[in-house]
């Protein structure tokens, strides 16, 4: 792979130890990250030192999808991602799975994934990851990095192909619906692509990606990303994704257990869960196979007493886990 990836390891004097700095990036098989992958939000605000990013407006969208942290090698497809060392884990309904994968050693590089859709998986290989930053990186990091992977294109194999270049553009507070991040880094990214494919006749699709990444140490994943794509047809907003929470391993075995009322309990249609909290307080529904099947957010002040909408689940034996700051909470769920 071509890289050229130049972080400057020392700041200048002035400010330098109010500066954050970021090692590693650490994921652990067992960590859970929760995230919101529609976060709302329309531009990523200026950049600089001592900025404040605050995002607190918008609210969650309520989509949020639960990922765990495994080992590459422990998964069936480990073979398609021999670079890979770690891999995020979700299941985005019954039918829908995926396996994002990742090499952490010095940076945070993507190698591809695997969706599985209730019929056969497909695997998008990165053959040459992407390397969005490098580390230790610093306030004055930058970097650049080629990439490529096999791709899809409405059933004809495609090759895409493209150049990511990026620098820490500032650092500062960033201030989510449910928390507040200090010593947080921007990453400030561009990204030009081209998709080539030969559907009876060979053509090229170029397109351009601007991206930003906010990430802090000590949490695995970006607290928050926003890009914004360009093609022939004009520029619109991509992906936009924020972190809803993250849990350690450790933490999730140490997290202190929570008195809950779930009634009805056999249910037929809503229950309702009452418990002691303060906070954001998330909740998601495993079918008997341990599978998600929902999932949501709420917010509490004191004593909760909140519905959950279980009618399109089917009939059968659930585990219901509801998690706040204050701990975590299982029931058994009959659903008539």
């Amino acid at each position: 792979m071509n890289r050229t990836l130049t972080p400057i390891l020392f700041l200048a004097a002035t400010g330098a130890f109010a500066q954050p700095t970021i090692p590693q990036v650490v994921l652990n098989v067992g960590d859970q990250l929760v995230i919101d992958p529609t976060f709302p939000i329309s531009d990523a605000g200026p950049g600089g030192a001592n900025a404040t990013w605050n995002f607190a407006a918008p609210g969650f969208s309520g989509g949020e999808f639960t990922y765990t942290a495994v080992s590459a090698a422990s998964t069936t497809m480990a073979s398609d991602f021999p670079g890979a060392t770690m891999a995020l884990y979700a299941e985005m309904d019954a039918d829908f799975t995926l396996h994002a994968f990742f090499d952490l050693n010095g940076g945070f590089t993507e190698h591809g994934e695997h969706v599985f859709d209730g019929n056969a998986g497909v695997s998008s290989i990165n053959t040459d990851p992407i390397t969005f930053f490098t580390t230790p990186l610093t306030a004055t990091s930058n970097g650049s990095d080629t990439y490529g992977s096999t791709e899809d294109f409405v059933g004809f194999p495609a090759l895409l192909t493209g150049q990511h270049t990026w620098s820490v553009d500032g650092y500062g507070t960033l201030i989510l619906p449910n928390a507040t991040y200090t010593d947080v880094l921007r990453i400030h990214a561009q990204q030009v692509e081209t998709l080539s494919v030969d559907i009876g006749v060979p053509f090229e699709m170029v397109s351009s990606r601007e991206e930003w990444r906010w990430v802090k140490s000590g949490i695995p994943f970006p607290l928050l990303v926003f890009s914004l794509e360009t093609d022939e047809f004009g520029t619109e907003i991509g992906a936009t994704a924020a972190l809803v929470s993250y849990s350690s391993a450790t933490s999730i075995a140490e997290q202190a257990q929570l008195p809950m009322r779930t009634y009805p309990n056999p249910v037929r249609d809503h229950v309702t869960i009452e418990l002691e909290a303060h906070g954001s307080v998330h909740y998601r529904v495993l079918d008997a196979l341990g599978r998600e099947v929902m999932n949501g957010s709420t917010a509490a002040g004191g004593t909760l007493r909140h519905r959950i909408d279980l009618t399109a689940l089917k009939p059968g034996i659930h585990h219901l886990e509801v998690r706040s700051q204050q701990g975590v909470a299982t029931a058994r769920l009959i659903k008539e």
